[in-house]
């Protein structure tokens, strides 16, 4: 015996998921990817400056300022993103973590770049310095993200 499936209300349910996911929900006609959900410039934008705005007010904390600092400004943004965000912005926010880690990375070693060991340091390490600063931005980003939609889930799942 097979189960039957009422199909009577599913042409309705696609045409509002075709629309939600085409971007006219919220007007969010930067969307890209299969179907519109795989990537917005708009949420990498938002992310951008949540995370900038996070690594700026994170090094300005007196005792852990500094890289630790803004790594803990971007967990927050991100955190931040992934606790508000309604849907799922794991791309972006990694993006976005990735370019400020290679920045905040790339300005801590230019502070001593001016002096001649400083110089030197860059010429050595900086292609590598850059790139842990990307990596380790990105996987802040990402778990920051990851728990705040741990967050999200948990605060709106019905209680039973």
């Amino acid at each position: 015996m097979t189960p039957s499936i009422d199909r009577s209300d599913a042409g309705t349910r696609d045409t509002a998921a075709s629309t939600d996911d085409a971007g006219t929900d919220g007007g969010e006609a930067s969307l890209v990817g299969v179907r519109g959900r795989a990537f917005s410039l708009r949420a990498l934008g938002v992310a951008l400056l949540t995370l900038g705005s996070g690594s700026v007010l994170g090094g300005f904390v007196p005792i852990i300022g500094g890289s630790i600092g803004r790594l803990a400004g971007v967990a927050a943004g991100a955190f931040l993103i992934g606790a508000l965000a309604s849907r799922r912005r794991y791309v972006e926010t990694a993006l976005a973590g990735a370019g400020i880690g290679a920045a905040s990375a790339l300005l801590s070693a230019l502070s001593v770049g001016f002096l001649p060991v400083g110089v030197q340091f860059l010429q050595e390490y900086g292609v590598g310095l850059v790139g842990v600063g990307t990596a380790l931005g990105a996987v802040v980003a990402l778990l920051g993200t990851y728990f705040g939609r741990d967050l999200r889930a948990g605060l709106t799942a019905n209680v039973e």
